[in-house]
């Protein structure tokens, strides 16, 4: 599938509410490298989260930890959905096929913050279910996308 189809298969899943305010993207910025790639996430054409690989290479290198242990609490800047290098381009896509292949309940439940950050924009996940997330052991992509999918139901 292109990355063109894989979009649109995500993007059409969004509720009615946050439809054509959240968007996501991938490119490669120079031809020919697999190196220099980039995924985003933007609300209403604002950049929220950056998926960078050469990013996430100087900040982890070889030894990358897993997805949902790479930036401890303590050491977060306030008010920032993602970390630069927190991700790279591969974790975005990767987590956008695994996202399309598992049902809603299976991404609610995932430990990786952007297949769970889909599941809470995702239409088959109700206003009273949204409601009921409890935000403390959230990473902060999933906090500033559930709050901003509340604010856009209410």
């Amino acid at each position: 599938m292109k990355w063109s189809k894989l979009k649109k298969t995500i993007e059409d899943n969004f509720a009615e509410s946050v439809k054509n305010r959240v968007n996501i993207f991938t490119t490669r910025y120079t031809t020919g490298s697999h190196f220099m790639v980039r995924g985003w996430i933007t609300i209403d054409k604002t950049e929220i989260a950056n998926f960078s690989t050469p990013e996430n290479s100087i900040k982890y290198g070889w030894n990358t930890p897993d997805i949902d242990q790479r930036i401890p609490d303590a050491e977060r800047t306030e008010g920032k959905a993602v970390e630069n290098g927190e991700f790279s381009q591969w974790d975005f896509m990767d987590a956008c096929w695994n996202y399309i292949n598992i049902n809603i309940e299976e991404a609610l439940a995932s430990k990786n913050p952007i297949i769970k950050s889909f599941a809470i924009l995702d239409k088959r996940c109700g206003k009273r279910r949204l409601r009921l997330i409890e935000k403390p052991n959230l990473h902060p992509l999933v906090v500033k996308l559930l709050n901003f999918r509340l604010d856009c139901e209410r």
